[in-house]
């Protein structure tokens, strides 16, 4: 399959008055043609940003694109000017935010926001835009769809609003859609209704998806790829499968201990991983898990370890994989 979209180290600042945050910090990876991505880790670890700053959504200042490159088919979106951007949000990348109340314009009806880029990008005339939104809903499950586009986002339930972004998602029928944690205002039965529904979508439409969330239960539902973020980096990336069954780096490996299971213990404690993330403000010269990894070693605290492949597409940034770390790399996998 074709790459569609291709970050290559990628960095991303934020200018304040203590100082340089660095939120995004070499970050790569990409999404093939019709393959849904998740981007997973703890909450500030980069994923908001790396996704905002695909369709240049973040605010210049404090915002800064320090370095690196977005290709989108190809062509770097980084230099483009607003004008240009304009032209590939909503039409060819869409964004499907976490709250759907703050979203939607609670001011005017869902007709006419499921609308707006029909008539904008399509150049389509209100009449037959407002024909094509009441497919839109019913494809999303929306019942009574035509006299639904009157009313307002207050008049709809929670996963009813979230039907309608995306919706509005899919309105120009975009080659990718950005999730931002699409599901995590939702209730279990509308989460899985919700994601149901994407799956289902992007299927029928070979769309590629970038699903933002600290939900592993939710990758493993929907995904095909897994990036794991930390501190504002990738340590660790690869199919669901290879993830899942044979997950390498120590933040993993944490994460996976930390979800429930149903044939665990009911008096044993879930697993949480101890200490916090590092202050972007000043990031760590060496691993920045080291101060939380229980298998953290001396060369962990003073040099940086790189994304390496350690088997099939799975890639990990760890110093557990150099030879000369055989002895613990053993002890890990009798951990796991």
């Amino acid at each position: 399959m074709e790459k569609l979209l291709q970050i290559e180290n990628l960095n991303v600042s934020f200018n304040t008055y203590g100082g340089e945050v660095k939120a995004v910090r070499g970050v790569s990876f990409s999404v093939k043609k019709g393959e849904a991505v998740a981007i997973v880790g703890e909450s500030g670890c980069g994923k908001s940003v790396t996704a905002k700053s695909i369709m240049k959504l973040l605010t210049a200042p404090p915002a800064e694109y320090k370095e690196g490159k977005i290709l989108f088919h190809g062509q770097d979106l980084l230099p483009l000017p607003e004008n240009e951007m304009k032209k590939i949000r909503g039409n060819k990348i869409s964004m499907i935010f976490q709250d759907p109340m703050s979203s939607l314009n609670p001011t005017s009806r869902i007709g006419d926001q499921l609308i707006e880029g029909l008539v904008k990008h399509n150049r389509m005339s209100r009449a037959i835009a407002l024909q094509h939104a009441v497919q839109l809903l019913e494809r999303v499950g929306i019942p009574h769809a035509k006299s639904r586009l009157k009313h307002y986002p207050h008049e709809f339930s929670g996963g009813m609003r979230q039907r309608v972004m995306i919706a509005i998602a899919l309105a120009c029928d975009p080659e990718l859609i950005i999730a931002d944690e699409p599901t995590t205002a939702l209730d279990v039965t509308i989460q899985a209704q919700v994601l149901t529904l994407m799956k289902k979508l992007q299927k029928e439409t070979n769309t590629s998806i970038i699903l933002i969330t600290h939900d592993l239960g939710v990758v493993a539902e929907v995904c095909d790829k897994v990036i794991v973020m930390y501190a504002g980096e990738v340590v660790e990336s690869g199919s669901v499968e290879e993830i899942f069954s044979n997950p390498t780096h120590p933040y993993t490996k944490g994460l996976m201990k930390s979800i429930p299971r149903l044939d665990m213990d009911r008096s044993s404690r879930l697993y949480s991983i101890v200490g916090s993330p590092p202050d972007l403000l000043d990031p760590p010269k060496g691993c920045s898990f080291y101060p939380r990894c229980e298998y953290a070693m001396k060369v962990c605290k003073d040099y940086h370890p790189e994304l390496e492949l350690v088997s099939g597409t799975q890639q990990s940034s760890c110093w557990l994989h150099h030879p000369m770390a055989q002895a613990a790399a053993a002890k890990v996998r009798e951990d796991h």
